[in-house]
């Protein structure tokens, strides 16, 4: 019972772990539209995105550490794979959606 419950909860914090790293991207798409449009209503989104950003990156690197806690109850050696997997991911999101902007503008012709 104690194995389905682990393995109940692993599933889950990934699933959390997902959605908080396409939020994050989500965002960084929104802010590379703002920055390419350079309207005011733009401007007022602008001041408001990067810190949704710190808030779900922050929350990212939490799930990470609570997954790399579960996993270290099987093994030992996986001991902060997730954790270092959202710093490197997390952190180039910004740069990487900012790259799925300019490619999708480029072949939506926006």
């Amino acid at each position: 019972m104690a194995d389905r419950n682990l393995e109940e909860t692993k599933i889950l914090l990934r699933q959390v772990w997902a959605f908080m790293l396409i939020a994050l991207y989500g965002v960084g798409i929104f802010q590379a539209r703002a920055l390419a449009l350079q309207a005011e209503a733009a401007q007022a989104v602008e001041s408001i995105l990067p810190n949704v950003a710190k808030v779900i990156f922050l929350g990212l690197l939490f799930v990470s550490f609570l997954i790399d806690i579960v996993e270290m109850r099987e093994d030992k050696d996986k001991a902060y794979q997730f954790l270092f997997l959202s710093l490197i991911v997390g952190g180039l999101s910004a740069t990487i959606s900012a790259l799925q902007y300019r490619a999708l503008a480029q072949i939506f012709g926006t």
